[in-house]
C-alpha cells in the first residue's frame, strides 16, 4: 500500500540531539528581538509576565505533540496523526500549508540574520576597535538591496550545504545551538553591566496579553521541532520527553532571564525610547547585540558575542529547510505527491531537499529582493490556523482535555491578536505592515494547493487501483 516496506531514514538521534532541535527551533535570544520591537506600541505590557503566560499558553499544545510524536513516531509526525485521526484531506492540507510557510520563511529568516546580527554585529566590533570601515560597511549593507540579497542567499547557500548531509546536519544543529546557548548567558551578562537601574512600575493586563499574543506567534508557539524527526529518535518516548519539556522550560528559563536583565538595567522606558527614536552611537539599536555591546563594551565579550549570535536565525533556516524536506517525503510515502520525493541518500531525502531549496529561492527573490513581504501577524495566524489549530481539533477525539485546550490557547491567540490589533492603530500599523496582495496569496495559496495536490493524487491513484483513504487508515512503517 506505501511507497516501500521501509522508510530509509536512520535512527541517531538521541535525547540531547532533540532537545538541542526544539530549543533552537524557539530560540528565546532570536525571537525576542521582535516582540521587543512591538513593544514600543504597547509601553505599559508587563514583559516578564508575558513571557510567563506565553509559556503557559503554550504548555497544552507542548504536551499535545509530546503525546503524538511518541504515539506516531513516524517522519511529520503531526502530519501522520491528523490524516489518520481527522481525515486525508485535513493531513494535506495541514502538511501542505506548513511547506509553504517553511519555503516562504527560509529566506526571510536569512534576511533577519543579515539585518539583525551581522550588521549590529559589524557595528558592534567596528564601535569596540574604532574601526570606522565596519561601521560603514553595516549601513551599506542596509541601504543597498542587492547587498542585502547577495548576503540573504549566501546565508540561504550555506543552509543547504549544511543541510545535504544528516549526520552534517545533526552536528551543525547541535553546535550552533551550543553557541545560541554561549551568546544569550554572554548577552545577558553583558546587560547586567548597564551604568544605571531602571524602575517601570506600570503594568497593563490587556497591552500585556497583546504582547503575549506576540511572543506566541513570534517563538513560543514554534515547540514541535520532534515531531518532523520522530522516526529518527533512537528512545522515542525518553527522547520526546526531554525534547519537548526540557526545551520548553530552558526557553522559558532563558526567557526570564532576558527580559530582567533589560528590565533591571536599561528599562523599558529607556528600551522603548531608544529602539523607537534611535541613540547617539554608531550602531543600529534592533538588535540584543546592540544593547549587549553598550553595556558591555569589552572586545572579546563584544566579537564573541557577534560569532556565537550568527547561530541565531541560521538555526531557524535550517529547521525550516529541512522540516519541509519531511513533509513532502510523508506526503510521498503516502503516494500524495511522485515517489521521488521520498527518494532517501545517506538518510537525506535529498530529491525533496533541492525541491523546497528551489521553492525557496523564488520567494528569495520576491520577498527580500523585489520587497513584496507577507505581515508578521498575516504570517503567524495563518501558521496557526492551517497546522496548529487542526492538530489541536484532531486531538480533541483521541487526547480530550489536552486538544480542547489546544485548540482554545490557539484561537485565543488568533482573536486577541486581530481585536488588538485593529482596535489599537499604532500596534496594528506594525504587525499588520506588508503587501496587502501578497497577504491575501499567502492566505489563499495553502487551501487552494491542499485541494488540488489531493484531487490530483486521489484521481490518479485511482486509476492505479490504490484508494487514497485506505492508505490513510494505515500507520506507515519505519
Amino acid at each position: 500500500m506505501f511507497l516501500r516496506k521501509t522508510s530509509g531514514l536512520i535512527k541517531e538521534l538521541n535525547s540531547l540531539d532533540i532537545t538541542l532541535l526544539n530549543l533552537s527551533f524557539m530560540g528565546a535570544i532570536a525571537g525576542l528581538n521582535y516582540p521587543l520591537f512591538v513593544a514600543s506600541t504597547i509601553p505599559n505590557a508587563s514583559w516578564l509576565l508575558s513571557v510567563l503566560l506565553g509559556a503557559l499558553f503554550t504548555l497544552p499544545l507542548v504536551i499535545n505533540y509530546y503525546l503524538i510524536s511518541v504515539e506516531y513516531s513516524r517522519a511529520s509526525a503531526d502530519y501522520i496523526f491528523v490524516s489518520r485521526n481527522l481525515n486525508g484531506f485535513g493531513g494535506v492540507l495541514m502538511a501542505v500549508s506548513l511547506f509553504m510557510s517553511f519555503v516562504m520563511g527560509f529566506p526571510v529568516l536569512s534576511m533577519l540574520e543579515v539585518i539583525y546580527v551581522v550588521v549590529p554585529g559589524l557595528q558592534s566590533i567596528g564601535y569596540v576597535t574604532n574601526n570606522q570601515g565596519l561601521i560603514n560597511l553595516g549601513n551599506e549593507i542596509l541601504s543597498t538591496p542587492t547587498f542585502l540579497f547577495v548576503l540573504t542567499l549566501f546565508f540561504t547557500l550555506v543552509t543547504l550545504v549544511l543541510s545535504l548531509s544528516v549526520k552534517v546536519y545533526f552536528k551543525a544543529i547541535r553546535y550552533l545551538t551550543f553557541a545560541e546557548i554561549i551568546s544569550t548567558i554572554l548577552v545577558i551578562f553583558s546587560l547586567f553591566h548597564f551604568h544605571e537601574f531602571y524602575r517601570d512600575p506600570k503594568i497593563n493586563l490587556p497591552q500585556t496579553l497583546a504582547l503575549t499574543q506576540i511572543m506566541i506567534l513570534s517563538y513560543f508557539a514554534f515547540i514541535n521541532a520532534p515531531a518532523y524527526f520522530a522516526s529518527e529518535v533512537k528512545k522515542p518516548r525518553k527522547g520526546m520527553r526531554y525534547g519537548y519539556f526540557l526545551s520548553w522550560f530552558l526557553n522559558l528559563l532563558f526567557s526570564i532571564l532576558i527580559v530582567i536583565s533589560v528590565e533591571m538595567t536599561i528599562g523599558k522606558s529607556m528600551y522603548l525610547q531608544i529602539e523607537s527614536n534611535g541613540w547617539n552611537y554608531p550602531i543600529i539599536p534592533n538588535s540584543l547585540i546592540s544593547f549587549a555591546t553598550i553595556s558591555f563594551p569589552n572586545k572579546l565579550v563584544v566579537i564573541l558575542i557577534v560569532i556565537t549570535s550568527l547561530s541565531w536565525y541560521l538555526l531557524y533556516a535550517m529547521q525550516n529547510f529541512v522540516m519541509s524536506s519531511r513533509l513532502l517525503f510523508s506526503m510521498s510515502f503516502d503516494r500524495i505527491l511522485p515517489a521521488f520525493f521520498a527518494d532517501v541518500w545517506k538518510g537525506t531525502p535529498l530529491k525533496s531537499l533541492i525541491f523546497s531549496f528551489a521553492i525557496s529561492l523564488i520567494f528569495s527573490w520576491i520577498e527580500v529582493y523585489e520587497g513584496y513581504s507577507v505581515s508578521f501577524a498575516i504570517d503567524g495566524i495563518w501558521f496557526i490556523l492551517w497546522s496548529y489549530l487542526i492538530v489541536s481539533i484532531a486531538s480533541i477525539r483521541k487526547y480530550r482535555i489536552i486538544g480542547i485546550l489546544s485548540s482554545v490557547s490557539m484561537l485565543f491567540t488568533v482573536i486577541y491578536t486581530l481585536y488588538f490589533g485593529f482596535s489599537n492603530p499604532s500596534f496594528g500599523n506594525i504587525i499588520f505592515t506588508g503587501n496587502e496582495v501578497f497577504d491575501l496569496l499567502t492566505i489563499l495559496i495553502p487551501p487552494v494547493t491542499a485541494v488540488i495536490v489531493y484531487l490530483v493524487s486521489k484521481e490518479y491513484r485511482k486509476r492505479e487501483g490504490i484508494r487514497i483513504e485506505d492508505i490513510f487508515k494505515e500507520i506507515p512503517p519505519e
